[in-house]
């Protein structure tokens, strides 16, 4: 960030009586996000974890995370303790394509594409950006630790969905993170 925006951020919150600023914190768009945690505080192990405990000599279970903006939400939320990564060496999934001409439907698999692979990961940016999250780093495989209780990937996140589902359905992201970090600190106390 430049240092006439930080310093006119900093002098306008200490005029307003605000605590000065800790941790680190950046200008995306118009948008400042504020913290001490970042995405490099997220370990990085040189190979996937192993999921059941019976692998698992430390007896963690670790699911891989869907790559969508509201699972990144959701990991970023849970925090580096209880998420792990590792960089994906994997060749790229292929792509289902489905065409519709004259009421015929069609469907083949092609390989995935870097306008795919852009899509998918323009896709996460603009979600984190409006729940005023920094961008995850590209290029891993996202992994996060199953809580006490928590029997498999889906009721980790049917977790979530549950408890947003008791407020308004057109929450904006940054509404969504306040509700989701709530489940969070419950299931990772």
């Amino acid at each position: 960030m430049p240092d006439r925006i930080r310093e006119l951020f900093l002098v306008t919150n200490v005029k307003k009586g605000l605590p000065a600023l800790r941790g680190a914190f950046s200008l995306r768009r118009g948008v400042i996000f504020m913290g001490k945690k970042s995405w490099s505080d997220y370990p990085v192990f040189p190979t996937p974890p192993e999921g059941g405990e019976k692998h698992n000599p430390e007896g963690h279970r670790w699911v891989e995370v869907p790559q969508t903006g509201w699972h990144a939400l959701a990991i970023w939320l849970i925090g580096p303790e209880h998420v792990n990564r590792c960089l994906d060496l994997r060749p790229p999934e292929p792509v289902e394509v489905v065409c519709e001409e004259h009421g015929q439907r069609t469907t083949w698999w092609e390989e995935r594409t870097c306008g795919d692979r852009s899509a998918v990961e323009s896709g996460i940016h603009e979600y984190l950006t409006g729940a005023r999250v920094p961008s995850q780093p590209c290029g891993y495989r996202w992994f996060v630790e199953l809580p006490e209780g928590v029997e498999s990937e889906d009721r980790l996140f049917s977790r979530f969905t549950e408890h947003l589902s008791k407020h308004p359905v057109d929450l904006m992201p940054v509404q969504e993170r306040d509700v989701m970090r709530e489940v969070a600190d419950i299931m990772y106390k």
